[in-house]
């Protein structure tokens, strides 16, 4: 038993090194710039074989049809960090609401404004700790594809110029210009594997840092949200006051996220109706959740 635990593990072993050796080698050709194998465009063979797998690409998706799928830009903002924005405002603004609305049924607006203190600081951190995961896993995952689209390169390059001339054709290329670029593309093969990457999977390489700017981004939300629900109990002694005052402000506030929120995201399409739609929407999550939080803790007391 022992011996066979042992021979699989030494199997094991060498599988691993060859994978980190073949990756090796890949990424030196990669640097060098030269072609792998027969995918040289002086090689007639090479190029016969070309045309024959995008041959196949068109016979075989001849019956497939692609849905348009139209491009939003958040304007000058790198849509992740906007992305990031939302999630860090939006829970912001709904959940330390709650909590300051539930609490101030004691009738304590040192507790109020206490155990608000204490969730934003604690929700910031956990939710910065989320976004940092959550790119971490995304960087990591970018790099594994890529990873094994170099392997596949240096094993295999006749497959990643199948899979290039499959994106080209659902872009709708003719047989011809698929060829010719695969052609070129082969003299580049970084740019090849950068192809596939990008227009394959759709993947994009994630900005150095991203982990971090997620991060600070969403933990800085969170807490900038939360405390404008917290802003009238320390001006106010009367807590019945500072929570009327509160659910003014937030109605408000909720609104106006709501309302930029889609006026961001969707761009100048987007009607004005559905921006007041969203921004209401906020505004009925945002009372809901108050309003079930202070019921709540009313009921307890």
């Amino acid at each position: 038993m022992l011996v066979i635990i042992k021979d699989a593990a030494v199997q094991l072993f060498k599988s691993s090194y060859k994978s980190d050796e073949d990756l090796a080698r890949a990424e030196r050709l990669l640097e060098s710039g030269q072609p792998q194998y027969g995918s040289s465009p002086e090689n007639d063979c090479a190029q016969s074989a070309v045309m024959e797998e995008v041959s196949n690409v068109v016979n075989k998706s001849d019956s497939n049809s692609n849905d348009e799928e139209k491009l939003k830009v958040f304007g000058t903002f790198d849509p992740r960090v906007m992305s990031d924005i939302i999630i860090g405002l939006s829970d912001g603004l709904t959940v330390p609401f709650a909590l300051t609305a539930g609490l101030s049924s004691l009738g304590l607006s040192k507790l109020v404004i206490t155990g608000g203190m204490a969730e934003l600081v604690s929700g910031a951190i956990s939710m910065g700790l989320g976004g940092y995961l959550a790119a971490k896993s995304e960087i990591d995952y970018y790099q594994n594809e890529v990873k094994k689209e170099k392997l596949q390169f240096f094993r295999n390059p006749e497959l990643i110029n199948q899979d290039a001339a499959e994106i080209m054709f659902e872009l709708g290329a003719s047989e011809q210009t698929i060829a010719l670029f695969l052609k070129d593309l082969d003299q580049t093969p970084k740019n090849l594997i950068d192809f596939v990457i990008r227009f394959g999977k759709g993947l994009e390489e994630p900005p150095a840092g991203r982990e971090i700017t997620s991060a600070l981004t969403i933990g800085s939300g969170y807490f900038v949200g939360g405390f404008v629900p917290l802003l009238p109990y320390f001006f106010c002694d009367v807590v019945k006051t500072g929570l009327l005052i509160s659910v003014v402000v937030m109605i408000i506030t909720l609104f106006i996220f709501g309302f930029v929120k889609t006026s961001v995201s969707l761009g100048e399409d987007c009607g004005t109706q559905r921006k007041v739609l969203e921004g209401l929407q906020m505004v009925v999550i945002g009372s809901v959740a108050a309003g079930a939080a202070w019921t709540l803790v009313y009921l307890i007391e």
